[in-house]
């Protein structure tokens, strides 16, 4: 299902990020993979197995301009673009008390803008090509909220909101949007 395939991944320097690519790469994926963190990207892609072919791009997902270079770039190293999962995201650990108006734009940026941006950037290239799939993912605290965590919980509410609308709205075109819940993950 992957073989071939081209895989644009946000976040990939660390975390779920990283373990996606070194799954995706084992399954003979080409790897698009983006992070702030130049350094930690370029670790994963030491971790990947010989041979896989892969691009390292240093990306701010809070950034449209970058989120849409991106997209113009692995289309242009790569010739198209098959699976983009936006990945990458960011939380602030404090009550709503607590919180500056600051920490929760920095998180809605990244976790709520960057999907947005992700999807905005990447659908018309996948509806063109009548083929991809759009992996969001969102969080356990996407389906229940979290005390300490109203920031992340807004974002990953909004981002299996915009998921669900796109399952009905991509119906018959080529292209599917799958939403993730994953659990508590160690990650930074």
């Amino acid at each position: 299902m992957f073989k071939d395939r081209v895989v644009a991944i946000t976040g990939a320097g660390s975390g779920i990020g990283r373990a996606l690519a070194v799954e995706l790469a084992g399954h003979g994926a080409r790897l698009a993979l983006s992070d702030l963190d130049e350094a930690k990207l370029l670790e994963t892609i030491k971790a990947l197995p010989a041979g896989v072919q892969s691009r390292a791009y240093r990306l701010d997902v809070s950034s449209r301009d970058d989120v849409f270079g991106f997209a113009e770039e692995v289309v242009s190293d790569f010739r198209a673009v098959h699976m983009i999962i936006n990945n990458a995201g960011t939380s602030v650990i404090a009550s709503v008390e607590h919180v500056t108006i600051e920490e929760i734009a920095k998180v809605l940026n990244v976790n709520l803008w960057g999907v947005i941006y992700g999807v905005k950037a990447f659908l018309p290239i996948m509806l063109a090509q009548k083929d991809g799939c759009i992996v969001n993912i969102s969080s356990a605290a996407g389906l229940l909220a979290v005390p300490a965590q109203a920031a992340y919980n807004m974002t990953k509410f909004a981002v299996r909101a915009l998921t669900e609308t796109m399952w009905q709205e991509l119906d018959g075109t080529g292209v599917r949007a799958v939403v993730v819940h994953p659990g508590g993950i160690n990650t930074n």
